[in-house]
């Protein structure tokens, strides 16, 4: 199993556990993870994600995608089919989500924390938006989540730039409800994630709904474009390039393409 799941009184924690490849996510995992986080809306009162080892979660794995699907396969198909119903499980959750974030939180993993409800990060973890170094957009609920917590100049600067956002920058611009002591990050979503299962856990999940429905453009249209941008990029040699630069471990020479 890549995605550990247990209960801790009323909290259901979820732990990415791919620590060697800094809980990249495979598709099986995104698979584990979605119903893991279906199973904590019926089971407990509180769900909260952590990653196994030094990172929360690097993104999806490009090795595995790349091998399955081409590196000029179709991303589009692949967003609908496995990472769509896991944000779509955090966005439809009855309970409320925590993401302890205790290392690098990159590409698909920040749209995964940043679709939970609240963060927790570590003072040493960070945000980034990797997607600009291969070529691509972000995904995962990270495009349609990013501007609307931080403002859309914030968000275009972020994504354009794939830098890391640390944990206290983050703090400052909203990215993270808390910064915790060194190492503790999980143990303060935790205490956090108590004091909210002694709340309305259903005016939770209709207070987040309502905010963020009352925005511009509906979830599931932000979802449909992530993976119409996704689809076209993932034909490019932008996106060809990028896996090679990542697997060759340099940097990516875009210019000439």
């Amino acid at each position: 199993m890549e995605c550990g799941y247990e209960l801790d009184g009323e909290i259901a924690v979820v732990t990415l556990r791919r620590p060697s490849r800094y809980n990249a996510v495979t598709l099986s995992m995104a698979r584990e993870l979605t119903e893991a986080i279906r199973r904590a809306g019926v089971e407990a009162r509180a769900a909260v994600i952590t990653g196994e080892g030094r990172a929360f979660c690097a993104g999806a794995d490009l090795i595995e995608l790349t091998s399955q699907v081409g590196e000029a396969g179709d991303l589009q198909a692949i967003l609908h089919s496995h990472f769509h119903p896991l944000i779509e499980a955090l966005w439809e959750s009855e309970v409320p989500t925590l993401a302890a974030i205790n290392g690098p939180t990159a590409g698909a993993g920040m749209g995964i924390a940043l679709c939970c409800d609240l963060r927790v990060m570590d003072p040493g973890s960070y945000f980034m938006s990797a997607f600009i170094h291969l070529g691509l957009t972000p995904d995962s609920g990270a495009a349609w989540m990013l501007g609307r917590m931080v403002g859309l100049g914030r968000a275009m600067e972020i994504v354009m730039s794939g830098r890391k956002v640390p944990a206290g920058e983050a703090l400052e611009i909203g990215l993270a409800g808390k910064v915790s002591a060194s190492g503790q990050a999980l143990s303060e979503a935790m205490a956090w994630a108590n004091q909210l299962c002694d709340g309305p856990t259903s005016a939770y999940a209709a207070g987040r709904r309502l905010l963020y429905e009352t925005t511009a453009l509906g979830f599931a249209e932000g979802l449909a474009a992530e993976a119409v941008s996704q689809g076209r990029l993932g034909e490019s040699a932008l996106f060809g390039e990028g896996v090679a630069a990542f697997k060759e471990k340099r940097k990516p020479d875009f210019r000439s393409l």
